[in-house]
């Protein structure tokens, strides 16, 4: 199936508000300790990695219209 302008810059937006999601969720609590429990080092890495990853997938769909 072949997407449309459109459908590519919707789904492009999206992934960058799942990056900024994923991002708070899991990233911002390494910084505020007493809010959410421990936060390893390990799940601020893993976080920060996925949000990276998906911000640069919606960055490049926007990039191959």
């Amino acid at each position: 199936m072949k997407l449309n302008r459109d459908q590519i810059e919707l789904i492009a937006k999206t992934l960058a508000d799942v990056a900024k999601l994923l991002f708070a969720s899991s990233v911002v609590g390494f910084f505020i300790p007493g809010s959410s429990g421990a936060v390893t080092i390990l799940t601020f890495l893993t976080g920060a990695g996925f949000s990276v990853g998906i911000f640069l997938g919606g960055v490049a769909l926007l990039k191959s219209q």
